[in-house]
């Protein structure tokens, strides 16, 4: 490994030491700390939401989820949440139960299938709620729509491309099944 390999590989962990970044000398590891002070302050935000709405993360991951669904005027079924969770059935059912006693959502049946359930807005999916969900959008929405359309490509692919490589990651390496 190279001095500048190891000074880059160590700014990602630690700020570069007496170097005043300019968008024409920006390096990777600068775009890796930007990324991380980023995802520290949305850590942040879904703290503060989680506490300000009295529930915990998984919790509120399903509201997001569930307010995407209603806003395109469509109801979710449990699977569809345990799908978008990442979460086992028995799971889901204990976070619907506690949305429902916190009134965040109802279950009602489904209108044909009379055996499935539907998760609509509860009594509390009111703007209160929806507002705290706006906090987010609103400045993240603004800040995308100032990027010019070769820098949203840019940022897209680069953004792809990082989610790729932690997938590629976290799988499991593949079994050779040659003898």
């Amino acid at each position: 490994m190279n001095p500048t390999d190891a000074r880059q590989g160590a700014g990602y962990w630690y700020p570069p030491s007496g170097e005043e970044a300019t968008p024409q000398a920006a390096t990777g590891v600068d775009v890796l700390n930007a990324l991380r002070a980023y995802r520290t302050v949305e850590s942040g935000l879904r703290r503060e939401l989680s506490q300000r709405l009295s529930i915990n993360e998984t919790d509120l991951a399903a509201l997001r989820y569930l307010l995407g669904v209603w806003q395109k005027d469509e109801g979710a079924s449990p699977k569809e949440l345990a799908v978008a969770l990442g979460i086992s059935s028995a799971s889901t059912t204990l976070v619907i139960d506690r949305l429902e006693k916190a009134g965040f959502i109802r279950r009602r049946r489904h209108p044909v299938d009379r055996r499935a359930v539907i998760l609509d807005p509860g009594d509390r999916a009111s703007d209160e709620f929806r507002s705290a969900f706006d906090i987010e959008e609103r400045g993240v929405l603004a800040a995308a729509d100032g990027l010019t359309g070769e820098e949203t490509e840019t940022v897209t692919r680069f953004l792809r491309s990082m989610g790729q490589a932690i997938a590629d990651a976290v799988r499991p390496p593949d079994t050779d099944t040659r003898t």
